[in-house]
This record gives C-alpha cells, sequence and structure tokens, in this order.
C-alpha cells in the first residue's frame, strides 16, 4: 500500500528525528556510544523504524552523514557567486575552497566534535561518514580549469584538508596553538591569511 498524506508526512517526520538524534549521539559521545536502542529511545519510537526505514544502524549514520548539518554542501562552499571563481588565480581558487571549508566548519561545532571522535575511533559505522566529505571535494576540484599539470594537486588536497581540520578540532580544547588564539576572530583571520599565502606560493598566478 502507498502512503499518502498525513502518512508519508508522518514517516518523513521519524525519519528526520532519528537522523537528528543520530548526529546528537555522535556529537556528545562518539561512535561507540552509538546503539539502535539509544537512538530509538531518544527519538521516543521503537527500535524497528531503525531498521523499517534505513535497513539498520550503518544505514542510518550515512543518512546523517548526507545532511547539510553534517557537512556543507557544494553550493555552500561555492558562495553565493560562484560565477566569480572563473575569475581568480589557481592559487586564489584553492584558497578560496579552504577558506570556505574553514567557515563552514566553524559554523559546525557538532560536524568538529564527531570528527574528533572519528579520529580516535575506527569501525564500519565511522567509514560510513567518509563518502560525502571526499565527493564534496572532489566536485569542486572537478569545475577547476587553471590548476597546473606540474603541480600534485591531490597531495595538496590532502595536506591542507589535514592541516585544516586538525585546527578545528584542537579548538575545541584549545585555545592557543602556536601563539594563535582559536577563540578569536583575530586568530582565524591569520589562519585564512596563511592559507592565502600557502596556496598563492604554490600555484602562483603566471599570467
Amino acid at each position: 500500500m502507498t502512503l499518502v498524506g498525513p502518512s508519508l508526512e508522518g514517516k518523513k517526520a521519524k525519519m528526520h528525528r532519528l537522523i537528528q538524534v543520530v548526529g546528537e549521539i555522535l556529537s556528545e559521545e562518539g561512535f561507540q556510544g552509538l546503539g539502535v536502542n539509544k537512538v530509538a529511545k531518544r527519538a521516543g519510537m521503537d527500535k524497528v523504524l531503525v531498521y523499517r526505514y534505513f535497513g539498520g544502524l550503518p544505514q542510518l549514520v550515512l543518512a546523517f552523514s548526507h545532511t547539510v548539518d553534517f557537512w556543507p554542501s557544494l553550493g555552500e562552499l561555492l558562495g553565493a557567486e560562484p560565477e566569480r571563481l572563473n575569475d581568480l588565480s589557481p592559487g586564489e581558487q584553492m584558497a578560496f575552497f579552504f577558506k570556505s571549508y574553514l567557515r563552514a566548519l566553524r559554523r559546525r561545532p557538532a560536524t568538529i566534535n564527531i570528527l574528533l571522535w572519528k579520529f580516535t575511533e575506527n569501525n564500519e559505522l565511522t567509514k560510513q561518514m567518509e563518502t560525502v566529505p571526499t565527493r564534496t571535494a572532489l566536485e569542486f576540484f572537478e569545475i577547476l580549469e587553471k590548476i597546473p599539470e606540474d603541480r600534485d594537486l591531490a597531495a595538496v588536497v590532502v595536506l591542507m584538508f589535514g592541516a585544516i581540520t586538525n585546527l578545528l578540532i584542537k579548538s575545541r580544547r584549545q585555545r592557543f596553538v602556536g601563539g594563535i588564539d582559536l577563540y578569536d576572530e583575530k586568530g582565524w583571520k591569520r589562519i585564512e591569511d596563511g592559507i592565502d599565502l600557502l596556496l598563492n606560493g604554490i600555484f602562483p598566478d603566471k599570467g
């Protein structure tokens, strides 16, 4: 029987609530604290709905990873005027992306908490969180046309992602890193200026 009207809306609301609860628990307790019974209890539902709607806990975690509450969309990273990207030099394009990534995750403290837990755990559930971040980055770099072929883009991307993510995680528990105040916007402005300096140096404008 096809669900219509209130029944369909009720299902969507329950699915949304289950996804929301997964994010809350992951942020607070990490992956080891996550279980079907705990999710169902906090959501106020029978655990059978986790299996009925998603197939199981890994699939529910995967569904959460696809939400913008967890990870910024390509549209968010591109900003309000994505066409302006074509006017930037390779270094400016790269810096634009990583500064957008930095700002987007700073707006998501729960995501930073989850990344912290993810670094300390490695299991089937943590692997569900890897697809969307990787895909979003690939989608961004696929639209770039000016990156020089004599530069190892993959290596630069891995290093930048690692450095920025590490700083974001440290900022949840540590105020100063290398003398830079991560509790102050001036400190983050210094980080962004550093991103500009590094990437414009690696990918200089030869035009």
